[in-house]
């Protein structure tokens, strides 16, 4: 009995759902006892007004009557008898020479009180006589109201204290109890011991939910130590392969070593392989520059050789002439004819030698071109457009039989500040290679330029509408001495002082694969700085001109 009590009253669960149905039984209890209590009030509040009702109905002709002939006798009997009357505890009469009857004590607060007019009938007229006043005492309803209260309440407590402690009682015996015996089962759950179901009182028989709740326990349970043998068999088994571990570890470690030393007697043959290979790359390097050097002394010599032969040969045909020209002098037989015929000749090869040493002045010029190193010039600003069209001009004068259309696709106010020179070099090689190579079978040659300037990056597109350039000899047009009109008179210095000219500027150039025009295109790039319009002086008006 006393575990009994002492789980009854320290049942947390309990506790609450008890307090919970105390705190809504009393909610309930005071708002059903405030509608009654009003009911019974609004009850009261109407039985006074019908017997305020029953008084003006049945005793105002009377008392008024009464007034009329001054009886104050039968004026206090009826007086007398209203006052009898339930809750009324006053009562006072004013007639209208200022005589006053009372009956009863007045009172100032909780009451209720009606005034009547006193009239008199005689035949027809109504004759206002006095007034009539009533007080209905409200004490006594209070105080009935309250007893009625204290009553409801105490009796509804005692109910709901008796509801409760019922429900409190079949929680504990019907849920309590079990939850405390499922509390001590699982707390006493011990996997290395036997297994023992779990089981609740009375619920053995019953498909409650405590039973479904012990068959699930019980299930896992047994899941439970299912899974807990399985764990311990892979514990077993991991301590196993740990020791397998270690024991390939320790292997491991033993070929680890074993391989970084093969390592480093690897590391050192690749080292002293490094060093030959290094040692190879120098002499490869070496025999390639003195190949490039010997390809490049043998185009100049190729290119020299021939106006200087031409020259030698034309030289000593002169001196021939000279011999020739003394004998017919010194001749007393010598005729004008012969004269002239010898100098004729000596004249022919005068212009041949001429000629040749020109060409061969003009050879070096480009050879010193090529190998130039970045000009001293200062950079200065000019219009883009204007060096185009200058440019464009001047190499137009060289080949006076082509025809051709230039389009300019720039900004004609664009002004720009770099190397003046350079760029002059670059624009006139390309061009000319352009009058040179690409409108030998054109009808209608046309050469287009875009120019424009991003982020301090010039970006010039020159392209024509020629034949093009074949993918054999497009990986070597900006080598030196590479050209495919050698026999008439190229040099394959053009595209290649160009290149050099860009490389200067620290930009680049090349060849655009896809033209819209059809022929070759070229992109050149290089940065330069935003310049203005500059007053043109004397000294860049000549240099131009030479």
């Amino acid at each position: 009995m006393q575990k009994f009590t002492g789980q009854l009253i320290h049942s947390p669960m309990g506790f609450k759902l008890t307090l919970s149905i105390i705190i809504f039984s009393s909610l309930i209890t005071i708002l059903t006892t405030g509608f009654q209590l009003v009911s019974d009030y609004k009850s009261d509040v109407d039985r006074i007004d019908r017997q305020f009702n029953n008084i003006e109905k049945v005793n105002l002709d009377v008392l008024a009557a009464s007034i009329w002939v001054i009886d104050e006798r039968l004026i206090n009997t009826q007086l007398h008898g209203l006052i009898q009357l339930p809750d009324i505890t006053y009562i006072s009469i004013n007639d209208d020479s200022g005589q006053e009857w009372i009956e009863g004590e007045p009172s100032l607060e909780n009451t209720i009180e009606r005034t009547f007019d006193l009239s008199y009938r005689s035949g027809n007229e109504q004759i206002p006589v006095g007034t009539l006043l009533i007080q209905a005492d409200l004490k006594a309803v209070y105080d009935k109201l309250l007893d009625r209260a204290i009553i409801i309440l105490l009796t509804n407590a005692i109910k709901t204290s008796i509801v409760a402690g019922f429900i409190l009682f079949l929680i504990w015996y019907m849920v309590t109890r079990h939850l405390h015996r499922l509390s001590q089962y699982c707390q006493n759950i011990d996997l290395d011991s036997p297994f023992e179901p779990l089981s609740f009182e009375q619920s053995e028989n019953k498909n409650d939910e405590f039973r479904q709740v012990s068959l699930a326990i019980n299930t896992m349970q047994q899941q439970l130590r299912a899974s807990f043998s399985d764990i311990k068999r892979s514990k077993q088994e991991l301590q196993d392969a740990l020791t397998d571990r270690e024991r390939l570890l320790a292997l491991e470690t033993s070929y680890k070593e074993e391989l970084s030393s093969q390592v480093k007697e690897k590391t050192q043959e690749l080292e002293q392989s490094v060093l030959v290979l290094k040692r190879a790359q120098e002499v490869l390097v070496e025999q390639e520059k003195m190949a490039a050097l010997g390809g490049l002394v043998s185009g100049v010599a190729h290119e020299i050789n021939t106006p200087i032969g031409i020259c030698l040969t034309a030289a000593s045909s002169q001196l021939n002439h000279i011999d020739e020209l003394i004998k017919v002098i010194h001749s007393e037989h010598a005729t004008l004819e012969e004269l002239n015929s010898i100098l004729e000749e000596h004249q022919v090869s005068c212009e041949l030698i001429v000629n040749n040493i020109t060409r061969a002045s003009s050879l070096i010029q480009k050879f010193k071109t090529v190998a130039a190193q970045q000009s001293q010039e200062e950079k200065r600003s000019f219009n883009l457009q204007q060096e185009l069209v200058d440019s464009h001009e001047s190499v137009k004068v060289l080949f006076p039989e082509i025809k051709v259309e230039l389009q300019l696709d720039l900004n004609p106010a664009l002004y720009i500040k770099t190397n003046h020179n350079l760029l002059k070099q670059i624009i006139t090689n390309v061009l000319s290679n352009a009058y040179s190579h690409a409108f030998k079978h054109v009808d209608t040659p046309v050469i287009n330029i875009k120019a424009q300037l991003d982020d301090q990056q010039l970006n010039i597109f020159i392209q024509d509408n020629g034949s093009g350039i074949n993918e054999e000899d497009s990986t070597r047009i900006f080598e030196p001495f590479f050209t495919t009109s050698r026999h008439k008179g190229g040099t394959g210095l053009g595209l290649s002082a160009a290149f050099n000219a860009t490389t200067l500027l620290k930009g680049g150039i090349k060849l655009v694969k896809n033209s819209e025009l059809g022929g070759a295109c070229f992109h050149i790039d290089f940065p330069v700085d935003e310049g203005e319009e500059e007053q043109v002086d004397s000294d860049i008006f000549f240099e131009n001109l030479d």
